[in-house]
């Protein structure tokens, strides 16, 4: 019984259900791509970093189509070639894009620093008002705004390290993922470009 299911199996051809799965995926792809893209804001760091992210969260889904496609027309040269080269430019891309994220990262780790910081200073203000305008603060003693503004000072570094570590560990895992998904790709489009055997 065994050998007869094996039998049945191997003369099913495996390319045209590929090509199908490989078509979904990279329709999906794009289809999830072009909703995240809207409405497009590529004047804005963040805008471009979510963007880039979401893309590298789903790009296993492009490379698996991406493969599928392949495998089902190594018989065909023409279509072999064209998903090929469309492979190679889509792993460049990817890989070009990690330059972006890299610097939108560093431009939103200095933004936050930056409203850290004005936050800080205003709340340092009003600290020092309360200290040279007694009146403005009857209640409060000396040493506790002394304490209030090593709170501050404190609290807003604490912040700081916060963002910073945030920003580097998102950026970090979207370029770790656009990095590898690019290689891959290029080594599909590789593996695509290489002369049919027989």
């Amino acid at each position: 019984m065994a050998s007869l299911s094996t039998q049945s199996l191997a003369g099913i051809n495996a390319k045209p259900l590929c090509r199908v799965v490989g078509l979904a995926c990279v329709a999906g792809f794009v289809v999830d791509l072009l909703i995240l893209a809207l409405p497009p804001t590529l004047n804005s760091a963040e805008w471009r970093v979510g963007f880039l992210q979401q893309m590298s969260d789903r790009s296993i889904v492009l490379l698996f189509g991406a493969a599928l496609l392949i495998y089902s027309n190594l018989d065909y040269r023409t279509w072999r070639k064209q998903l090929a080269m469309l492979c190679l430019v889509l792993g460049i891309v990817f890989q070009l894009s990690c330059l972006l994220v890299i610097k939108d990262s560093l431009s939103l780790n200095d933004i936050a620093t930056r409203n850290i910081n004005v936050q800080a200073s205003q709340v340092q203000s009003q600290i020092e008002t309360a200290k040279t305008d007694p009146k403005a603060a009857p209640n409060i003693t000396p040493d506790q705004l002394e304490k209030a503004s090593q709170l501050v000072t404190t609290r807003a570094g604490s912040l700081k390290n916060s963002a910073k570590t945030s920003i580097l560990k998102t950026a970090g895992a979207i370029v770790g993922n656009l990095v590898v998904v690019g290689l891959a790709l290029i080594g599909l489009g590789r593996y695509g470009m290489r002369p049919s055997k027989g």
